[in-house]
C-alpha cells in the first residue's frame, strides 16, 4: 500500500513537471533565444534575403531579457514575433504551445464592430443577420480615422507588424484581422486590463468621437466574394459527402464558372480529380470560364498540374512555372520527396524529359531572379514544369483577391502569361516556402520558417510580392456591404463585351 502510494506520489510529480512552465529564468530565455537565431541562420530561406539589422534586434532582446531573473514565455514569444515579421516569409510564425489564453481576460476582448476596407478607407461594420449584408457602425461617419487618439494607419503600422512585409492588398486586409482581435495588440503592448477604447469615426469632413465598451465575441468580416466563406462551398474538404456539383454553373451568355475554394490534396477527396476533367469537358463548348479561387487559403499543387493540362497551349508547351531553391546546409537531412510532392524537380531529375530540359535552357537565357542565390547556402535550381495535355481554346480567367494564400498564389503565379488565360481581381498574397516547425528547447515555442526560396516566371519570390492580376477589379462599396459580388458581375461584363 505504501509503495503505490509512493508511485502515485512519483507519477504526478512526473505529469507536473513535465509540462512547459509559463516562466523562464533568465538563463534559459537567453538559450532559446540562441537557439532561435540559429534556426533563422541555418534553416530559414527568406531570412538570407533580408536587408533587416537582426544582429541589432537580437542583442535588443537579449538586453530586455538580462535586467530580468525570470520573464513570461508570452514575453519571448511576443519580441521573437517582431524580429521574425522583418523577414518576407508569409508561413513563417511564432506560437506559444502552451499557453493559457483564458488567464488573460485582454486576449478575449475585441472589437466592438466588423471591419473592411474600401479604398483606401477603414470602415466600421455591423452585421445584419436578418438581411446577411453588413451596415455602416455609424451611416453618418462610415470611416474609422483613429483608435484611441492614434490616426489609424499608424496605429496598425505600430501593432500588426506581423504582417508589414505583405503585398499591399494582403497586408491590409491580414492588419484589419489583426485590429479586430485588439485585446491582443494591447497585450503585446504590456497592457493586462483594458475596458473601453476611444474611437474616432469621420466622413472625410467631420469627425465623431466614441468611447465604447471591448466586446467579448469576435466581430468577423466574411467577405461575399471569397469562395470559402460562400455557404454553397464552406463544406468543401471538410464533409466527405459533399457535393462537388456545387463548385460548377452556367453564368448568362454561356461562360462557365468553377469556384475552388481549398487546393485540397487528392488523397483528401479521391473524386475531386475525375471531377474535374468531367468539368471541363461539360463547359466544353462554353464562350469562356471563370476560375474562382478568391478566399482559398491553399494546400497541394495537385488541381494545378491537372488543370494546366487544359490551360498550357501546345505551341508554349513545356511551361516552365516555377523555380525554386533548397536550403542546403540544414541540420535536418534534406526532405526531396517534398520538393516532388509540389512538382519541384532539379534539371537532371529522370522526372524531366530531354524536351523539357530544352524548354529550362532556352527559358534562363532571359531569366533572372529577384535575389542572388547563395550557392553555399541553397541547392541548385528546382522547376515545376507544365505540359498541354488536352488544350482547350477559349479563354480562362481566373479570378483571386488578396486572400489566396501558399498553393492558391502558386496557381496563379504558375498560369499567368498563357496565352489564352487572364489573372483578374487584386494581388494575391503571395506565398511559397516549404515551410517546417521547430520548438525552442525551454519555451516550446513552435518557430515555423520557410526552407525554400520559390521565384515566379518574372524573377519576383511569391513572397512579399503576390501576383499582379492582368485586370485589376478592386471590390466596391456593394460588395463590402456583401449585397452583390461586384467583382464577378464586372468580370462577366467584361468577357460579354
Amino acid at each position: 500500500m505504501i509503495k503505490r502510494k509512493i508511485l502515485i506520489v512519483l507519477t504526478l510529480l512526473l505529469i507536473s513537471t513535465s509540462g512547459y512552465s509559463q516562466y523562464l529564468t533568465k538563463e534559459k530565455a537567453l538559450e532559446d533565444l540562441k537557439e532561435f537565431k540559429t534556426l533563422l541562420q541555418n534553416q530559414s530561406s527568406y531570412y538570407q534575403v533580408s536587408n533587416f539589422d537582426f544582429e541589432k534586434s537580437y542583442n535588443e532582446v537579449e538586453r530586455k531579457i538580462n535586467q530580468e531573473d525570470s520573464i513570461p514565455v508570452y514575453f519571448l514569444a511576443f519580441e521573437l514575433e517582431k524580429i521574425i515579421s522583418n523577414i518576407i516569409d508569409r508561413h513563417a510564425s511564432i506560437r506559444m504551445e502552451n499557453f493559457e489564453e483564458d488567464d488573460y481576460e485582454l486576449l478575449n476582448l475585441y472589437l466592438p464592430f466588423a471591419v473592411s476596407s474600401l479604398g483606401d478607407n477603414i470602415v466600421a461594420l455591423n452585421f445584419n443577420r436578418t438581411t446577411k449584408e453588413y451596415e455602416y457602425f455609424d451611416q453618418a461617419y462610415p470611416y474609422l480615422k483613429a483608435v484611441d487618439g492614434i490616426d489609424i494607419k499608424d496605429f496598425l503600422n505600430k501593432n500588426a507588424y506581423t504582417r508589414k512585409l505583405s503585398p499591399k492588398n494582403a497586408k491590409q486586409s491580414d492588419e484589419l484581422k489583426d485590429l479586430r482581435d485588439i485585446g491582443e495588440l494591447y497585450f503585446k503592448q504590456g497592457k493586462i486590463t483594458l475596458k473601453e477604447i476611444e474611437i474616432t469615426l469621420t466622413n472625410g469632413k467631420t469627425d465623431k468621437k466614441l468611447l465604447l465598451p471591448m466586446s467579448n465575441r469576435r466581430n468577423w468580416y466574411f467577405d461575399i466574394g471569397s469562395t470559402n466563406f460562400n455557404r454553397d462551398y464552406r463544406d468543401f474538404g471538410r464533409d466527405e459527402n459533399f457535393e462537388l456539383s456545387k463548385l460548377d454553373k452556367w453564368l448568362i451568355d454561356s461562360i462557365a464558372y468553377i469556384a475552388i475554394p481549398s487546393m485540397l490534396s487528392y488523397e483528401e477527396t479521391p473524386n475531386l480529380e475525375p471531377y474535374l476533367s468531367s468539368t471541363i469537358e461539360k463547359y466544353k463548348d462554353s464562350k469562356a470560364m471563370i476560375i474562382d479561387i478568391r478566399g482559398n487559403g491553399g494546400g497541394t499543387r495537385e488541381i494545378l498540374n491537372t488543370l494546366s493540362g487544359y490551360f498550357v497551349q501546345p505551341e508554349q508547351s513545356p511551361w516552365i512555372a516555377n523555380v525554386a531553391y533548397v536550403r542546403s546546409d540544414q541540420f535536418l537531412d534534406e526532405d526531396i520527396s517534398s520538393m516532388q510532392s509540389r512538382f519541384l524537380y532539379n534539371y537532371n531529375s529522370e522526372m524531366l524529359s530531354d524536351k523539357d530540359r530544352k524548354a529550362i535552357d532556352s527559358f534562363n537565357e532571359n531569366y533572372e531572379t529577384e535575389y542572388k542565390v547563395d550557392v553555399n547556402k541553397f541547392s541548385e535550381p528546382y522547376y515545376m514544369v507544365l505540359h498541354s495535355k488536352k488544350p482547350i481554346n477559349y479563354p480562362i480567367y481566373i479570378l483571386v483577391n488578396e486572400e489566396c494564400f501558399s498553393a492558391a498564389s502558386v496557381f496563379t503565379s504558375a498560369l499567368k502569361g498563357l496565352e489564352n488565360v487572364k489573372i483578374v481581381g487584386v494581388t494575391t498574397n503571395g506565398s511559397s516556402g516549404r515551410s517546417q516547425k521547430f520548438y525552442l528547447k525551454n519555451s516550446n515555442i513552435r518557430v515555423k520558417l520557410s526552407t525554400m526560396l520559390s521565384f515566379q516566371r518574372n524573377g519576383k519570390t511569391l513572397d512579399g510580392n503576390g501576383t499582379v492580376p492582368d485586370i485589376i477589379i478592386e471590390r466596391d462599396e456593394n460588395q463590402v456591404l456583401r449585397k452583390g459580388d461586384s467583382q464577378l458581375e464586372k468580370l462577366i461584363e467584361i468577357i460579354k463585351n
